[in-house]
């Protein structure tokens, strides 16, 4: 079953704006992107264009009262449709049914190719002289036969993409391949036409089946771009529930509520859209925007945002934000938009392309040309310059970043590494500084006790079952925390929640639970004691007086210094980013070995994407958070660990499903090992491309050793990227 075609672009859909992430209907390939990229970056008011193949989109930003209408009649021009944007999980579902195409064409390729190669082969060897007879003749057939639904079918995308580019002047390898293609197939046509028996199908076979290769393994590796999107917005709610004039809520789709509505959330409910706070106070979990461990307290008339966890009471909220105008969703623009980013080497393979473009048909004209002017005759002249055409076609230089992720992917998977895009294979081992998440991702993530006070004559554990059972179901970070550490449980006979405390019935007595001006308002006296900011404090009576005090705290991770010291060793710049106060980062920094000048406290979802992209040097950003995706897109390289969120995980570059913190100095390592790799794939085949072009240009390389040599640097590349799977 396909999915519903997206409906056109509509300008005033963007009005508002100066930019926006927008669809592309049509896109086969990388190639094609970047030619759409050049065609619209040109138009008049457009500042910045980036155009994704992996999620079939573009990025724009533009002056104001620019013509949006001439993008979409340039992406008209090309064949190709501009959409609204589409949906992550209908990106996801485009890039694997095309996949499946591209598997099939393929298989297509491989099937039929072998057939064309077979009867190419006896060609060449020429038994008894059959090649000049019957037999050559319609083994010169049958082989043109085999080949036409490899060229015609499979190799149409390549061929439209590479006359697309081309007409915009943006050619690429489909370009270079398309001419080698149509080269080999005319000069074979020709040849048959004029009574030859001499035939290169199989030439343009090779080019195709090689080039759809590459192209698969390229879009294995882009097609978590789509996943991304709708993970983000899978960490919110899809319903709310307005309050009606009759005081009732009512539940209904998030997207339906308009501003200025009064909505209703419940205590342990995510809060659906941002809004001003009514009925307060209340204490929210805002750790998926800020990263904060501790619940924050916000009172009437401040501000809440879709994301929070309400903890303690029903709240109304007044919406000031629709689905779309939320900070979530402008944190989800900026993601869309660095999504956009292509990998320095990808850049760099893109133009080694297209200087190759003019420089073969330079090269193959001049030869063409020369060869007349020695007198040779056309057929000749012909072979000659299709050489130069066939062994231009930069195959090698097509799967060499392809091939060398896909090394770098299997070797870390075995470590339960997981590299999840070529930027991370390509620059990982590039980066000069890494930085760190606080919360979540060098500590723990979530409040542990860490110490108990008790007035004389009263057990620890009795204490910590009587605090357990008085939190007993309750949704909060500190509830959970006290009932993890009671060695036993008790359940209670009754009790009642306030907006910062708790009172129960528990084996006989009355037990308040909560913070110091919740006993205050109750007259119960509470020790005087140093409190410290990076602490989380819980006060518990027993039948109205005073018993226990619990200090709860995020913990360090056991193996968080210790990396830290080995990633400094190798040279490079660390550092801590979090949303949370300065002193519990203070306090986690001198832990791990961190002076004051490496640890920015307080931060929001965008400082720490700003502070990450700032830096001079290559950098990785690891977070655990939806607060950190925003950051972990505008790194270089963004890293998550197995334990964070589905939204993070979808976003991240690098995924450590095991070894902890650890984990991230081995996959710098293997990154490194993959980037020398690629390097010397890139370097390889521009040299053996260069010098087999200028034995093709004298007439020393005829059509089919341009095929065959074309080939050989191809398995090359894969046998050096083969190595880099071999090494432990």
């Amino acid at each position: 079953m396909t999915s519903a075609r997206p409906a056109d672009f509509d300008p005033a859909r963007v009005a508002d704006v100066d930019r926006a992430v927008l669809g592309i209907d049509g896109l086969w390939c990388p190639s094609c992107a970047a030619a759409v990229t050049r065609a619209i970056s040109g138009l008049p008011g457009i500042r910045q264009a980036q155009v994704s193949y992996a999620s079939a989109s573009a990025a724009l930003s533009w002056e104001p009262g620019a013509d949006l209408r001439a993008v979409a009649r340039r992406v008209a021009a090309m064949g190709y449709r501009l959409t609204a944007p589409t949906q992550g999980d209908e990106m996801e579902q485009r890039i694997t049914a095309e996949m499946r195409r591209t598997a099939v064409r393929l298989a297509v390729c491989v099937g039929l190719g072998m057939w064309t190669m077979a009867f190419s082969i006896l060609l060449y060897v020429d038994p008894d002289g059959i090649s000049s007879g019957p037999i050559g003749r319609a083994l010169s057939l049958a082989a043109g036969a085999a080949a036409l639904p490899v060229v015609a079918w499979a190799g149409a995308p390549i061929l439209l993409a590479g006359w697309r580019t081309a007409r915009v002047g943006a050619p690429g390898m489909d370009s270079l391949v398309g001419l080698g293609v149509i080269g080999a197939i005319a000069a074979s046509v020709w040849s048959l036409a004029t009574g030859g028996h001499h035939v290169w199908f199989d030439t343009a076979v090779m080019l195709v089946t090689l080039l759809t290769f590459g192209r698969l393994v390229e879009m294995n590796t882009l097609r978590q771009a789509g996943r991304s999107i709708a993970a983000l917005r899978s960490a919110l709610p899809e319903t709310a529930r307005p309050v009606g004039p009759d005081g009732q809520a009512r539940e209904v789709r998030a997207e339906t509520v308009a501003a200025g509505t009064r909505i209703r959330v419940a205590a342990g409910e995510r809060v659906p859209l941002d809004g001003v706070l009514l009925t307060g106070p209340s204490r929210f979990d805002s750790a998926i925007l800020t990263g904060e461990a501790a619940p924050r307290r916000i009172a009437s008339g401040e501000m809440v945002e879709a994301g929070f966890v309400n903890l303690a009471r029903v709240v109304e909220i007044e919406v000031t934000a629709e689905i779309g105008a939320r900070r979530i969703d402008r944190m989800g623009l900026d993601i869309a938009t660095a999504l956009h980013d292509r990998p320095e080497m990808h850049r760099l393979s893109d133009r080694m392309a297209r200087l190759m473009v003019p420089l073969a048909l330079s090269l193959s004209m001049l030869s063409l040309a020369g060869a007349l002017f020695a007198g040779l005759g056309y057929e000749e002249a012909g072979l000659r310059a299709l050489s130069v055409l066939v062994i231009a076609c930069p195959c090698a230089v097509a799967i060499a970043a392809p091939l060398s992720h896909l090394a770098a992917v299997q070797l870390a998977a075995s470590e339960k590494i997981h590299f999840r895009s070529p930027t991370a294979t390509e620059e990982l081992g590039a980066v000069g500084r890494v930085l760190f998440d606080k919360t979540g991702t060098l500590t723990t993530g979530r409040p542990v006790l860490r110490a108990v006070t008790l007035r004389p004559g009263l057990d620890r554990a009795r204490a910590l079952a009587l605090a357990a059972a008085a939190e007993n179901e309750v949704v909060h970070p500190v509830a959970r925390a006290l009932r993890e550490a009671a060695p036993h449980h008790l359940l209670p006979e009754a009790s009642e929640r306030f907006d910062d405390g708790v009172a129960a019935r528990v084996a006989g007595h009355d037990v308040l639970l909560g913070s110091q001006g919740f006993f205050r308002a109750r007259g119960i006296a509470v020790p005087e004691a140093e409190d410290h900011a990076e602490a989380t404090v819980a006060h518990m009576a027993l039948d109205g007086v005073w018993a226990a005090r619990f200090d709860l705290g995020d913990a360090l991770r056991p193996d968080a210094a210790e990396t830290l010291g080995q990633l400094r060793a190798q040279g490079l710049e660390i550092g801590i980013l979090s949303g949370d106060a300065a002193a519990p980062c203070a306090r986690i920094g001198a832990r791990v070995g961190l002076a004051a000048s490496e640890i920015r406290a307080g931060c929001t979802p965008e400082d720490k994407a700003a502070f990450v992209a700032e830096g001079a040097k290559p950098t990785a950003f690891m977070g655990d958070g939806v607060n950190d995706a925003l950051a972990i897109t505008r790194a270089d390289v963004g890293i998550a660990a197995g334990d964070a969120s589905p939204a993070t995980i979808a976003l991240a570059d690098v995924v450590i499903a095991r070894g902890g913190i650890p984990a991230v100095a081995r996959a710098i390592a293997i990154s490194r090992r993959a980037r020398a790799v690629l390097r010397q794939n890139l370097v390889f085949s521009v040299i053996y491309n260069l010098l087999g072009l200028g034995l093709a240009v004298f007439g020393a390389v005829p059509p089919l050793a341009a095929a065959v040599a074309m080939a050989v640097s191809s398995l090359m590349v894969m046998a050096n990227s083969a190595r880099l799977r071999l090494q432990a």
